[in-house]
């Protein structure tokens, strides 16, 4: 089954989506292949990564600067070859909880690549960008470009590599987050919608209110709130106007997904 595009989520303005953050990353580890499968199977309508490079250039998904808490290997993506960096078990983290010994057996680092391979078109993609040169971005941008992924994923990234994207490849969509606490600044938002052309919008949970998403409605933009992993928390941020979440628990919040408002 295909998954929406971007186009088909930001229209249904009554659907309320789910992003699963780091794929379905409480149950299983956190960016890995594994986990972003999982989060297709449970529903979720977008699956949530984190890109950085190697030492040869290739961009892999990892949150952290160092792999030192995911896996059983220390140091920089960046002072790692591939080859190196799939020697090591990338199942240390799970449940909150850092592990003596890996939590699965044969979970290794997977590449943009793979996950373009793999999910392009049954799931829709919020690529968060930690690239620190832009030879890693130009990469990154190429392998969007292969996969033609415009209207299937966004990249979520700070002004400044927005600004360098766009020169890059203009049409690749953004989130563009601003601080922790001022995302949900009245003139960032503007901002968002107005210089960077958002659809979507990222703002956190405990800064955002009914004013930030009757906010966001009348920009024309979608809020997914970072985040939710409770369903009362979901239910709650829907009354209050969101119209998504980003979640650790992807099952959990599939199966209790709001229903449709009635007009």
């Amino acid at each position: 089954m295909n998954g929406r595009t971007l186009s088909d989520l930001y229209r249904d303005h009554d659907y309320f989506m789910i992003t699963a953050h780091r794929g379905a990353s409480f149950e299983f580890p956190e960016n890995t292949a594994l986990a972003m499968r999982k989060a297709v199977e449970a529903g979720a309508d977008m699956i949530e990564f984190d890109l950085r490079g190697t030492a040869d250039g290739v961009p892999v998904l990892l949150h952290d600067e160092t792999i030192d808490r995911t896996s059983d290997g220390h140091g920089m993506p960046e002072d790692l070859l591939l080859s190196e960096l799939r020697k090591f078990r990338f199942s240390f983290w799970l449940q909150g909880m850092r592990r003596d010994e890996p939590a699965m057996e044969d979970v290794t680092i997977p590449t943009f690549e793979e996950i373009l391979s793999e999910f392009r078109g049954k799931v829709a993609m919020n690529i968060q960008v930690y690239a620190k040169n832009e030879a890693l971005l130009k990469e990154i941008c190429r392998l969007f470009r292969v996969f033609d992924m415009y209207d299937h994923g966004y990249f979520t990234v700070t002004p400044d590599q927005a600004d360098v994207v766009r020169k890059l490849d203009p049409d690749i969509e953004f989130c563009v987050t601003e601080g922790w606490e001022t995302r949900s600044d009245p003139e960032v938002l503007r901002r968002a919608r107005e210089k960077y052309g958002c659809r979507f919008v990222q703002p956190v949970r405990d800064f955002s209110g009914g004013e930030t998403f009757r906010r966001i409605r009348e920009l024309d933009m979608r809020a997914n709130v970072f985040f939710a992993d409770e369903p009362e928390q979901m239910q709650e941020l829907r009354a209050m106007g969101a119209q998504g979440i980003l979640t650790n628990r992807a099952y959990r919040m599939c199966t209790n997904r709001p229903a449709p408002q009635k007009p």
